[in-house]
């Protein structure tokens, strides 16, 4: 019971010594090991220029390198320094550069710009056009139905 306490008691004082709020970012970023060649998609949750939150199947354990990738941003060297059921907090060898967080936060897909290969633009009636339309249909269809009256009643 000692150790549950001391272990919460350690995490919420771990959170208020934090001196940036955590960003909400949800996004999919990178992850690599020190030891290993090919990095692993994993979703960055949150994000602050000392750290962030990462969510993942990967085994990782405390005190452990990695290496995250982060849209708008890049490469970061970092360290796993807590362990949660699918996720894990990681803080930077080094802090982010200022600006780097809303860098993250910006969409990084651009358009191309190939209006070529967009579809055409359809024709569209004026308001008052539409009504005459309407109008027209409306007078050939009363008209149809007079005719066929008036050939079946004389």
């Amino acid at each position: 019971m000692v150790a549950t306490a001391h272990n919460l008691v350690s995490l919420a004082d771990t959170i208020e010594r934090r001196a940036d709020t955590r960003v909400s970012l949800a996004r999919t970023g990178t992850l690599r090991l020190a030891d290993a060649p090919s990095s692993r998609e994993v979703r960055i949750a949150d994000l602050n220029r000392d750290g962030c939150r990462v969510e993942s199947i990967l085994p990782l354990s405390i005190d452990q390198a990695v290496t995250i990738g982060i849209p708008g941003i890049g490469q970061n060297a970092a360290r796993i320094t807590w362990v949660g059921q699918w996720d894990y907090g990681c803080q930077f060898d080094t802090p982010l550069p200022a600006g780097s967080v809303t860098a993250a936060m910006t969409d990084n897909v651009h358009d191309l710009g190939y209006a070529a290969l967009r579809a055409p633009a359809t024709f569209k009636w004026a308001p008052r056009g539409r009504l005459v339309l309407l109008g027209a249909i409306s007078l050939a269809g009363w008209t149809a139905i007079a005719v066929t009256a008036g050939r079946l009643l004389g």
